[in-house]
């Protein structure tokens, strides 16, 4: 196996499209501030999308995987070559992605985590893009239509992204501090008047004390990659808790079992 995974990173260093989503990933590095921090659930996937598509999705169009499997390597080896190689690039693209956002962190006093929080924020975020890196390994090992590979991959981050950015305002709302606006002049029915200020609309925040959300959002809080890596970089809002790692690290050895499981049976012609 190590033979293969040594191939895979040779081939990758040669490959113009894994240089672009190099420079892709190291641009965002750059740009990407604490505010902005949630960019790390959008960035190295989209990158490891284009770069897995081209990369990994054309070893049935070349014939690499017939290759291969007449060299005789066993489809284990080649499917955990495959998701070896897969990790070191979404690894790198994350690494590349961080710097800014670690930097402009300590600028933001909402943002600073404790030593022990920091470290569970890092861990999330690590095992949360490596599950999404296995999906993604799932796929290129599965669909050996190049096309196809690339539409699907690219859906499934831009659905997940999305689907995660709809969990995590859901969950906004059981956070413990709401800003509301308020009309003294005209007040709405069944509120209060109260003395005028600089203008006829007051922008009043009201501390409502946090609850717990509903088990459903939380569990899929814990499915979602992305949504645990908008609730790591939001130490404001939400504690990150520690069932979440725990979580995407089941994901990793669920999907790659399942994988692995379909890759034997797969007919490679």
């Amino acid at each position: 196996m190590g033979n293969l995974i040594r191939a895979h990173l040779a081939r990758l260093w040669k490959s113009p499209v894994f240089w672009l989503g190099t420079a892709a990933s190291a641009a965002s590095g750059a740009l990407l501030w604490f505010p902005n921090a949630a960019g790390l659930a959008v960035v190295p996937p989209i990158c490891c999308a284009a770069v897995f598509s081209l990369f990994f999705g054309a070893e049935y169009a070349d014939g690499t995987m017939r290759n291969k499997l007449a060299a005789g390597h066993s489809r284990e080896a080649i499917y955990l070559a495959t998701l070896v190689a897969a990790l070191a690039v979404m690894g790198l693209f994350l690494a590349l992605s961080s710097p800014g956002i670690l930097v402009t962190a300590r600028l933001y006093p909402f943002g600073r985590y404790t030593p022990g929080q920091g470290a569970l924020a890092i861990v999330t975020v690590v095992l949360a893009s490596a599950a999404t890196a296995a999906v993604m390994v799932c796929l290129c090992m599965l669909v050996h239509k190049r096309a196809v590979l690339a539409l699907a991959l690219v859906f499934l981050v831009l659905g997940g992204v999305m689907a995660a950015s709809a969990v995590y305002d859901e969950m906004q709302a059981y956070a413990g501090y709401w800003t509301v606006e308020y009309d003294p002049v005209e007040p709405a029915e069944g509120e209060l008047p109260l003395p005028a200020g600089d203008g006829p609309v007051q922008e009043l925040s009201v501390y409502v004390p946090p609850s717990k959300p509903p088990a459903a959002l939380r569990a899929l809080a814990h499915i979602l990659p992305a949504t645990q890596v908008f609730l790591a970089v939001d130490p404001g809002n939400f504690a990150v808790p520690w069932t979440m790692p725990l979580c995407s690290l089941a994901e990793i050895v669920l999907v790659t079992g399942l994988a692995l499981a379909l890759f034997k049976r797969k007919d490679i012609k």
